[in-house]
């Protein structure tokens, strides 16, 4: 410890230095006028000062101050060594920043024992400086790294500035990042793309799964993939990513080119409300999967829930802790009373909504990342734009056997075929669906034989499902088609889908079928999302047209 000693009288430095090193100090320094001190103490930074009161140049009480001062954030503990033996003056040596005092002649007891107590708290206070360095360099490092990750997420999650017009949304991070997260982009065929996701979570943690999932959607919406493929590759993104105990709620919708036909993707989210112009519920688009970044991809199901709505509806998305914040008394906001809200004021913004839930919680600050967004039905031909087509004709034919039935779904390596040529990504989205269902009613009625209406018992789906692979596994005898022909000039795609079953009476399906049949709604909604269907031979074979 090194000591600083500041006496005019060469006698009392030459005692006082002595009992210090009998004592296990031996490193002193001695200064014997205060000018000298204040330059002695600038060099040997002393942890400790017995400070004479009077001395000729300057006294000891305007050389304490200055000492004082020239320390850094350390406690530097000054003991005056005085004869004054009056209060006033007392007082005064811990006035002008003394820290102690010994009357002469000083017990050498008393004073080894002042020494030792004040290096203790030295020894505290030099500890503190140095955790609070480290906490200034952790903190000054954090910040530094939360600039860069700000300036990151600003570069890479951006959205397509043109639909703006067209969405309303707001969101509202709990804490310095957003845990929710909200994308879109227009597709290539003029129609729109966006998602409503909610990571595990809230903060840095949560928010930085943002970077893969938005550089993965708007690649995929430029290609103008269906909602199904955009869901199973950020799944497979997130899986490799994502610890054990992180998901992704995500809710994905596609709304086309006329702006109310809806094909939704609901992984773990709250429901979509979709209202009409007098504000009532007319859909509500439950999630019917696993959060994303739990399940393997052979896990996932396929199902895309489709909707053809009207002009002037509105689809409502928000994430749970729009739903789930409390007030002051505990009690949860709910769906009901968003329901009850847009009821009472069909035209309420999403702004409005954000008022009225901070009203609800009485300004208590959320414990979870707000987010909502609502679109309204309406043309979206604004965001129509031409695509320059291949001018190479092509045709295309699959012949599947009942072993490569077996092996797999083709849909996804027919669509990728024909959408690797230019101009055809504008058809993606609409055509992943069409082959899907052409092939699936193939494959399930044609082939396999099955009745939907076994669909419509309580365990229907089960019951169906389980008789599909019951019956796949013993197929030994099957054949599909699929012929697929462009013809630049025309600007059409002509697809023709065979099965070897024994066909259907399907100028009889044409007539019964509803749009309100949820189990029959192949036809209709082929029929919706190509320019021409016709079917063919026994109806074992159908015909569908998409002008490019």
């Amino acid at each position: 410890m090194r000591i600083l000693i500041v006496d005019d009288d060469s006698l009392n430095r030459f005692l006082l230095v002595h009992m210090l090193e009998q004592n296990g100090y031996p490193d002193c320094y001695e200064a014997e006028s205060g000018h000298e001190a204040l330059s002695l103490a600038k060099r040997i930074q002393p942890e400790l000062v017995l400070l004479d009161v009077m001395m000729e140049d300057m006294s000891g009480f305007e050389v304490a101050p200055l000492l004082k001062a020239q320390t850094d954030e350390i406690y530097l503990p000054i003991i005056f060594i005085t004869a004054l033996d009056d209060e006033d003056s007392l007082v005064r040596c811990l006035d002008v920043g003394g820290d102690d005092f010994v009357a002469k002649p000083f017990n050498k007891t008393i004073l080894a024992a002042k020494i030792s107590a004040h290096a203790r708290t030295r020894e505290l206070s030099k500890k503190s400086y140095e955790q609070n360095q480290q906490l200034i360099f952790y903190r000054n490092a954090v910040e530094r790294e939360h600039k860069i990750v700000e300036h990151i997420f600003g570069n890479a999650v951006t959205n397509d500035n043109k639909l703006l017009p067209y969405l309303d949304f707001k969101l509202l991070p709990a804490t310095d990042f957003n845990g929710d997260l909200l994308l879109f982009s227009a597709g290539p065929n003029g129609g729109l793309y966006y998602l409503v996701g909610d990571f595990t979570g809230h903060g840095l943690a949560a928010a930085i799964g943002a970077l893969p999932v938005s550089q993965a959607f708007h690649a995929m919406a430029s290609k103008g993939l269906s909602v199904f493929e955009m869901a199973a590759t950020l799944n497979e993104t997130l899986l490799k990513l994502l610890p054990g105990d992180m998901f992704f709620a995500a809710a994905l919708v596609h709304v086309s080119l006329c702006g109310t036909r809806l094909e939704i993707w609901n992984s773990g989210m709250p429901d979509l409300l979709l209202f009409n112009a007098e504000g009532d519920v007319i859909e509500r688009f439950s999630s019917q999967h696993m959060a994303l970044g739990i399940l393997d991809a052979d896990e996932m199901g396929k199902e895309i829930q489709r909707y053809q709505s009207t002009v002037g509806d509105r689809l409502l998305a928000f994430s749970d802790g729009v739903i789930e914040i409390m007030d002051p008394e505990q009690n949860m906001l709910s769906e009901k009373q968003i329901e009850h809200w847009v009821a009472a004021q069909t035209d309420v913004t999403v702004t409005e909504l954000f008022e009225r839930i901070t009203q609800f919680s009485q300004n208590t600050s959320p414990s979870d990342d707000l987010t909502c967004v609502s679109y309204t039905c309406q043309s979206l031909l604004a965001l129509e734009h031409q695509q320059t087509i291949a001018p190479i004709p092509f045709h295309l034919t699959f012949d599947l056997d009942a072993s490569a039935i077996k092996e797999g779904d083709p849909v996804q390596s027919v669509v990728n075929m024909v959408c690797s040529q230019t101009g055809m990504y504008a058809l993606h989205a609409r055509l992943f669906t069409v082959v899907s269902e052409l092939y699936n009613n193939a494959l399930d009625h044609g082939v396999l034989k099955l009745d939907s209406a076994l669909k419509h018992s309580p365990d229907g789906f089960e019951a169906y499902f389980d008789l599909r692979m019951q019956r796949l596994a013993q197929l030994s005898q099957a054949e599909i088609s699929m012929t697929l022909t462009f013809e630049p000039v025309r600007r059409s795609l002509i697809i023709l889908v065979r099965d070897s079953g024994p066909g259907f009476d399907y100028q009889l399906r044409l007539k019964q079928a509803s749009l309100e049949d949820c189990f029959g709604r192949g036809i209709q909604l082929v029929a919706e999302l190509t320019d021409s269907v016709q079917y063919l031979d026994a109806g074992n074979a159908v015909e569908v047209m998409f002008n490019v």
